[in-house]
């Protein structure tokens, strides 16, 4: 008997094959750029956990075996990842937005101009400019020194707001200028240290000679390390190729910040610093001063008499230096839409 039930079962499962096995319905669909509509071909098409996938052929167009409540995972090189739960509806057409974010390393050329970093004939070294405001440098051009291989940083003196320059690739000429070439955004900036020999401020209507050669920090510290995006350097003779003789000492290349499409964004940042000398000079308090001669004759003393005893002595030396405090705030506001932007502005 349960042969014969056996085998009428059997006889029933052939003759009706529907009845016993459920047929997987068939997603298709057509994947296209969220901003410009094109068709993209080439994006992998897979269901979340699993190994099934497929994609999409010339026209953007693709098709996959799924049931109801699975999830399809779209991926393609440049664009964010997209999933999608399968339903009722065997159509799926898919928008994808541009990830900038997944996008190869790409450098700043000649007037603003991108490219990958692997197609240029040019030796090129990026500096974000995170690292830049990590260095807490008031002049940017001195958080160059030790992150870019063949750049000398050279500062004039060690007093506060001192001029720097930049030699890269050690110096080419004796008697010329071997600061490379700077451009912000496109355009030539000049980064030369600012020096006078006439104040207009001078009590004389000539030349101010007691001001002769002071100097008033180089231009490139008039830019804010909080603006910068990031400084492409250009190093050796073939940076010329793409920005002229001037560029012969190299260039370089800064990016500031720009707003990008969403919401409007604030921006705050803060550092403090203090700052305290460490070693003061020795100061004799035996002899008091010497003389440089007389109208009779001519000698020169390095001390002269001891002090008496009892004599008042005065430091004017350590009262001079105070203990140094400094604070630095930023705020900026940032944000604009798909056609509109607006860049990062300080306060």
């Amino acid at each position: 008997m349960k042969t014969i039930l056996l085998l009428c079962l059997m006889g029933i499962g052939i003759m009706f094959p529907h009845v016993s096995t459920a047929q997987t319905p068939v997603i298709k669909g057509q994947v296209v750029d969220a901003k410009t509509n094109e068709s993209l071909p080439g994006v992998t098409v897979v269901i979340k956990g699993t190994n099934q996938g497929a994609a999409t052929d010339g026209s953007g167009m693709y098709s996959i075996k799924a049931a109801a409540g699975q999830v399809l995972v779209f991926t393609f090189v440049g664009y964010r990842p997209n999933e999608v739960t399968v339903g009722k509806s065997a159509q799926l057409n898919i928008r994808m937005e541009t990830d900038f974010q997944s996008v190869k390393e790409v450098v700043v050329t000649a007037l603003g101009i991108k490219e990958d970093k692997k197609n240029l004939g040019v030796t090129v070294t990026e500096v974000k400019g995170n690292e830049i405001l990590r260095s807490q440098r008031t002049n940017f051009v001195d958080a160059l020194q030790g992150r870019v291989a063949g750049l000398q940083v050279n500062q004039s003196s060690g007093l506060p707001g001192a001029s720097s320059t930049v030699v890269i690739r050690g110096i080419s000429s004796l008697s010329g200028s071997n600061e490379p070439l700077y451009i912000v955004d496109g355009l030539p900036y000049s980064n030369k240290t600012f020096a006078t020999s006439s104040f207009a401020t001078a009590t004389t209507s000539g030349q101010s000679l007691e001001n002769r050669g002071v100097d008033f920090s180089n231009r490139g510290a008039d830019i804010n390390p909080e603006d910068i995006e990031s400084v492409t350097v250009l190093k050796g003779p073939e940076a010329t190729s793409l920005y002229g003789i001037d560029a012969s000492n190299g260039a370089i290349v800064i990016t500031t910040k720009r707003g990008k499409a969403g919401e409007m964004k604030v921006s705050y940042s803060n550092s403090f610093s203090v700052t305290k000398i460490n070693k003061l000079p020795e100061i004799q308090q035996v002899y008091g001063q010497g003389r440089n001669g007389t109208l009779d004759s001519t000698y020169f003393q390095y001390y002269g008499e001891p002090y008496p005893a009892g004599t008042k002595l005065y430091n004017n030396i350590s009262p001079f230096f105070k203990t140094g405090f400094a604070q630095r705030h930023n705020v900026s506001f940032e944000g604009g839409s798909v056609k509109t932007q607006s860049r990062p502005h300080a306060i």
